[in-house]
């Protein structure tokens, strides 16, 4: 915040309004409305309560993992910005993320459901082994795959969900987090696994 209290009133505003935006459309934060969205695209009765255990199995131990790390100094941000610092928590994410469609696959949840599920897996995994290497935007790939998503199920109607992708993209460059390669990678694999997972649902599954 220092940092922040030292630039022009202009500048100043942009940095913060980037850092919201870093904020309220982050990976965790962006999990909530895609939720949502699948259940009201699956149009079965009961949904939500397939969405309520993906929730209470994907979510909050990788979350309380990072909050832990963050806690004692293990990583410098709650966003990530050093690749070196991924590794446990994208461990921890898949993880969860495998347990939860795992259970909910035995339970027999709606498929229309479960595609977009498996298809931020398939990002979540295809996003871990780019880590491993090279710095690439979670962020990024976040909303554009939930763009993605948004289409495939909903058409035009969810276009303006697109909009989220430049967005974030900006802020992430703004705050000088990634490369304009990096942040465009991430939007090529976001949106990338949900067209391929949808592709392979209406082909083969």
């Amino acid at each position: 915040m220092a940092q922040v209290a030292c630039l022009a009133p202009d500048a100043r505003r942009l940095m913060l309004a980037a850092r919201v935006i870093s904020d309220l459309l982050s990976p965790a934060a962006l999990a909530v409305p895609a939720l949502a969205l699948g259940v009201w695209a699956s149009d079965v009765p009961g949904t939500y309560l397939y969405a309520l255990l993906y929730f209470a199995v994907a979510v909050p131990v990788p979350l309380a993992y990072l909050l832990w790390l963050l806690r004692t100094g293990r990583i410098t941000d709650f966003h990530l910005p050093d690749r070196r610092e991924r590794t446990g928590p994208f461990a921890v994410a898949s993880g969860s993320a495998l347990s939860a469609v795992g259970l909910l696959f035995y339970l027999h949840a709606p498929d229309a459901f479960l595609v977009p599920l498996v298809a931020a897996l398939a990002q979540t995994l295809m996003l871990f082994a780019i880590t491993l290497v090279w710095q690439i935007s979670i962020h990024s790939a976040t909303s554009a795959g939930l763009a993605t998503f948004g289409f495939c199920t909903l058409g035009r109607a969810a276009l303006v969900l697109s909009l989220l992708v430049p967005l974030v993209i900006w802020a992430r460059l703004y705050l000088r987090r990634h490369t304009l390669m990096q942040t465009l990678a991430g939007a090529a694999v976001g949106s990338g696994a949900f067209a391929a997972v949808f592709f392979l649902h209406a082909v083969l599954w």
